[in-house]
């Protein structure tokens, strides 16, 4: 029986969804969500979901928070236009 103790309740969190986005890109799901939480401070939730070897759903998930968002976009910016 898996765990429940990271299970969140998002009710109890006092965060709400602004605005959200899915790419895929073959075997890769990903997931842009623009979020607020209750004080009002946005943020960025990137999520990748892809199936592992073993067959299992995995995910990983990024944060970027208001205060680092253009240099966060300049840095990533600059490293597409070297591809």
């Amino acid at each position: 029986m898996p765990s429940t103790k990271n299970i969140i309740n998002m009710a109890e969190t006092n965060i709400s969804t602004i605005a959200t986005k899915k790419l895929s890109a073959g075997s890769r799901t990903y997931f842009m969500d623009l979020k607020e939480t209750k004080k009002g401070d946005k943020y960025l939730q990137v999520t990748e979901s892809r199936r592992g070897k073993d067959g299992q759903n995995m995910r990983s998930s990024l944060f970027l928070f208001q205060d680092r968002a253009r240099e966060f976009q300049g840095a990533l910016e600059e490293m597409v236009g070297q591809m």
